[in-house]
């Protein structure tokens, strides 16, 4: 009979104790650096095969049991294993450490055959493993993968069993029953084995490998940060010097009065420290006590400003006099982050100079009006006095051919009368500085000229402010004299408000004929019309000074439709 020593149930002890040390040494596969596996796929392959094969030689039992235990055992698992992590490189590593450790307790000088070939089979099955995970129908689950694995090392296993029983010079060999018996703990623990310290080893790779990604995921966002901040900083840094370049001063405000940024100019403007403070000195309340007190007449910038903490999207321009003789252009407008408002932008622009230079053409203006005055006045006498001299040639004219002459050069006169005329009703166009106006307010005033007309007016306007010249009511009375001369059944006059972001319209509307398509732009040129052909064109150039337009829009034979439009900042109090 032959006696296999490994067939008793010391096997199940000595698999224990051998899978205890291979189980502990396999665990340093955790502390492979992980820049070997990143960086250097040979120092990788190098390292699994070194800590597998040092298990493996490890666990050959007659190494440190000093027994006659057989070489081959469950440490066969750690060849593929090894070739199924880190590739052929790490298979044969192991597989070199397992054979010289092999031929230490070998009783011969060089290594056994079935040892040979069952190490040999490991290295190509593990290489198998390795490359086929990239093959398309190799199956791509983790588990199945060492699941298969583990059927190839038992087959291994039994394949050495056989081996190792053929080997055997015992004269009592074992019954098939036996060898049966003997070879299902090998193909057992062989699976479980592979399927368990595959499960450790895929384990740690996904471990490292969520590390790593984490690493790297962390890695991305801090360097988005900091080109984020770098890219902030660069803005901040740009906008700075771009506020500080302007000769205007800028303060900047969000939505709950908190001064969020000023440039030095308006510090000095405002009397504001060098750098903003953080604390309630930097409210909204704050600054306009503080431009109150520095305004010759804060009384109108109050009323102005009132309004905006119901209204953060109002736009509003005025000219402020300080007590120390400086005029500043103030603008407000909102702040704006895509659609949403987050706040105002106050502008200060010093016109001291420009409001000087204005009182200067004014004070000149208003001696050429003067002058204009008596000049005129003076040639309006002595065109009457023509006049009567003409009347009483034309009586004592005893010549037929000659009253035809007489006639033409009555109505010269007479139309030399109206120009002249015309100059005294509206000496001051374009003389006087533009002013507030409640257009409400104008057009009433300017229907009460036409009271007894049999006409109804209505206007709808609210409490809303233009930026206009001082003869702006002139536009709605030369506009009713429009109505009245050419309308022919003219009985109803309206004027409203139409909002057209970010522009306004006044709307004056009649409901009589109309205007022809093709006058619809004549109208407004100088001298085109009836009468003197200067109402219209009176109308346009008032409105232009400060930036208004006019059109007709009307439809022929409904009714005359003129809409004046006010651009952005010439309008308030909506």
């Amino acid at each position: 009979m032959i006696d296999v020593s490994f067939a008793t149930i010391d096997l199940v002890r000595v698999s224990l104790q051998n899978f205890t040390i291979i189980a502990t040494l396999v665990l340093l596969y955790n502390f492979i650096p992980d820049r070997f596996r990143s960086q250097s796929k040979l120092a990788f392959s190098l390292s699994v095969g070194g800590i597998f094969g040092l298990a493996a030689a490890i666990s050959i039992p007659a190494l440190w049991q000093a027994t006659g235990d057989p070489i081959l055992g469950f440490n066969v698992i750690l060849v593929p294993l090894a070739g199924f992590i880190g590739g052929p490189v790490s298979a044969a590593v192991a597989a070199i450490i397992f054979l010289l450790g092999s031929a230490t307790v070998s009783t011969g000088s060089l290594v056994s055959t079935d040892i040979l070939i069952v190490v040999t089979s490991g290295i190509l099955l593990g290489a198998l493993f390795y490359y086929g995970r990239s093959w398309k129908r190799f199956p791509q689950s983790y588990l199945i993968q060492i699941f298969l694995l583990g059927i190839g090392v038992a087959l291994i296993e039994s394949y050495s069993f056989v081996l190792s029983v053929a080997f055997q010079t015992s004269p009592a060999p074992l019954s098939y029953f036996s060898s049966v018996v003997s070879i299902i703990p090998f193909i057992v623990f062989s699976i479980g084995g592979t399927i368990l310290l595959g499960s450790i080893t895929g384990f740690i790779d996904r471990k490292k490998q969520a590390e790593k990604e984490l690493h790297e995921y962390k890695d991305h966002l801090e360097g988005l940060v900091r080109e984020r901040t770098a890219e902030l900083r660069q803005a901040n840094s740009l906008q700075r010097a771009t506020i500080e370049s302007t000769a205007d001063g800028i303060v900047v405000m969000d939505r709950d009065g908190i001064i969020r940024m000023y440039n030095q100019k308006a510090g000095q403007i405002l009397n504001l420290p060098p750098h903003l403070e953080e604390g309630p000195q930097g409210t909204f309340g704050v600054i306009t006590d503080h431009l109150v007190a520095l305004l010759s007449n804060p009384d109108e910038f109050i009323r102005l400003i009132a309004p905006l903490s119901d209204s953060a999207g109002q736009i509003v321009t005025t000219d402020l006099a300080f007590a120390n003789g400086r005029i500043y252009e103030l603008y407000v407008q909102p702040q704006r982050i895509g659609n949403h408002i987050v706040g105002r932008v106050w502008s200060f622009h010093d016109i001291t100079r420009q409001r000087q230079a204005e009182e200067a053409v004014a004070a000149a203006n208003n001696k050429l009006v003067l002058l204009s005055t008596i000049t005129r006045h003076d040639i309006l006498n002595q065109m009457t006095a023509l006049l009567f001299q003409l009347e009483l040639l034309d009586q004592d004219n005893r010549d037929p051919g000659a009253s035809s002459y007489i006639s033409t050069m009555k109505k010269i006169l007479g139309l030399i009368r109206e120009q002249l005329e015309f100059t005294r009703d509206y000496p001051d166009l374009g003389l006087k500085k533009p002013e507030w106006q409640d257009a409400g307010a104008a057009y009433t005033k300017a229907a009460g000229s036409f009271a007894g007309r049999n006409i109804s007016f209505s206007g709808e306007t609210g409490h809303v402010e233009i930026f206009c010249d001082p003869m702006f009511g002139q536009v709605f009375c030369n506009l009713i004299d429009n109505s009245l001369r050419h309308g022919e059944r003219v009985s109803e006059i309206r004027l409203s408000i139409k909002k057209e972001d970010p522009d306004l319209l006044l709307i004056y509307e009649d409901n009589g004929t109309g205007v022809v398509p093709e006058e619809k732009e004549k109208i407004f040129l100088k001298g085109f019309g009836k009468h003197t052909g200067l109402g219209m064109f009176l109308i346009k150039e008032i409105l232009s000074i400060t930036g208004l337009t006019i059109r007709e829009n009307g439809i022929y034979l409904q009714g005359a439709r003129f809409e004046i439009r006010v651009p952005a900042g010439k309008f308030r109090n909506l």
